[in-house]
C-alpha cells in the first residue's frame, strides 16, 4: 500500500523536528556545567535568588550544593544581616549596588560575588565556581512569623517540578534550571538539607561537609539524638506528650519547656550541622507536616531542638 505524498512529507518534518530536537537537547545536556557535574559524580554549587512577586524587597539569597551521588540538597539562607566584607552586609550591598547601576539583576550578581568571596574565605573544601549556577525562585511570601526561607525554597524547588506548566516555562530558561529540577524529583525529603549559614567559627567544618563528596549510603550513626522540645503552642502539655513519643522510638530527650516564639508549624532544628539526626528526629515525630532545618547552636548541648506548632498532635 502507498502512502500519499502529503503524509509522507509530514512525517518526514516531524522526523527532522524530532531529531533536531534531540540533537539540541544533547548539545544542551552535554554543555551543562550541573550535567558535567552529574556524569562525573561531583557535588554542584550554585545561587539562588527567591523574589517575592509584586515586592521591591531585596531578593533572598541562598547558596546550594547538589550531590548527583547521594541526591541531596543542601540550601544554605545567607541572611541579609550577614556581613559580607567588613561591616557591609548582604542588605546594604544589594542597595549600595542597586543605586549605583540601577540594575536588578546587576545588584543581586555584586552581592553573590562578595558571597563567593566569603563563602570561599570560610570553607575548608574548595568549590568550583567556574562552573557554579545562578537560578532565580519566584516565590509569595509566606508567614513571617513560622518562615524558614531555605526550607520553603528547597521544597517549592522540588515541588515545581511536578508542575507541567513550570517545567515548559523553564524550558525557555537556563538549562541547568531544567535539570536541577528534574534530578529534585527524585530526591527524597530526607536529602532536601535546608539551613541557615552559621557564624564565622561554625561554618568552616559546616561548608566542608556540605561541599564534600559523600558515600550514596552513609553509615548510619546509632548514638541516641539528644534533644530539646519545646512547645510553641497553646497547648498545655503537649511538650511531655510529644518527649513520651519521642523517647519510646530512641531519642534522648534531656528537657522541656516552652518556646520562646508561637508557632504555627513545627520545626526541628539542627544544631550540630548533622542534619541527617534531624531528619531522624522528624520521622520519629511522626508529625508529617513538620520540617528540619539546620541552624547551629552549640551552645545548647543538644543535637536538635523540636518546637512544636499547631500542626502537631499526639
Amino acid at each position: 500500500m502507498e502512502f500519499p505524498r502529503a503524509a509522507l512529507n509530514v512525517q518526514r518534518v516531524l522526523a527532522v523536528l524530532l531529531l533536531g530536537a534531540s540533537l539540541g537537547a544533547a548539545y544542551v545536556e552535554w554543555t551543562s556545567p550541573l550535567s558535567a557535574h552529574i556524569r562525573s559524580g561531583r557535588p554542584w554549587p550554585f545561587w539562588l535568588a527567591v523574589r517575592e512577586p509584586g515586592r521591591a524587597a531585596p531578593p533572598k539569597l541562598h547558596f546550594g550544593v547538589y550531590d548527583p551521588v547521594r541526591r541531596s540538597l543542601v540550601l544554605i539562607h545567607v541572611p541579609e544581616t550577614t556581613k559580607l566584607q567588613g561591616k557591609l552586609t548582604a542588605a546594604r550591598a544589594y542597595t549600595d549596588a542597586l543605586r549605583a547601576v540601577d540594575d536588578e539583576t546587576s545588584a543581586l550578581r555584586a552581592v553573590e560575588d562578595l558571597a563567593q568571596a566569603k563563602i570561599t574565605s570560610l570553607s575548608l573544601e574548595p568549590v568550583d565556581w567556574p562552573a557554579a549556577g545562578r537560578l532565580t525562585l519566584e516565590l509569595p511570601a509566606g508567614d513571617e512569623e513560622d518562615e524558614e526561607p531555605a526550607a520553603t525554597a528547597a521544597a517549592a524547588l522540588k515541588n515545581r517540578g511536578r508542575s507541567p506548566r513550570a517545567l515548559a516555562a523553564l524550558v525557555r530558561g537556563p538549562a541547568d534550571a531544567l535539570l536541577l529540577t528534574l534530578e529534585l524529583r527524585r530526591v527524597t525529603l530526607e536529602r532536601l538539607e535546608p539551613a541557615l549559614l552559621p557564624d564565622d567559627a561554625s561554618a568552616p567544618a559546616f561548608l566542608a561537609r556540605a561541599l564534600a563528596p559523600r558515600p550514596k549510603t552513609d553509615i548510619a550513626d546509632e548514638r541516641p539524638v539528644v534533644v530539646e522540645v519545646l512547645n510553641g503552642t497553646d497547648v498545655q502539655g503537649l511538650a511531655a506528650q510529644a518527649a513520651k513519643v519521642l523517647v519510646s522510638r530512641g531519642v534522648d530527650v534531656i528537657s522541656k519547656g516552652p518556646s520562646p516564639r508561637s508557632r504555627l508549624r513545627t520545626v526541628v532544628y539542627d544544631r550540630t550541622g548533622d542534619f541527617e539526626r534531624a531528619a531522624r528526629v522528624r520521622a520519629a515525630l511522626g508529625c508529617p507536616t513538620a520540617i528540619a532545618t539546620t541552624r547551629i547552636d552549640p551552645l545548647r548541648g543538644v543535637d536538635a531542638s523540636v518546637e512544636l506548632g499547631d500542626d502537631c498532635t499526639f
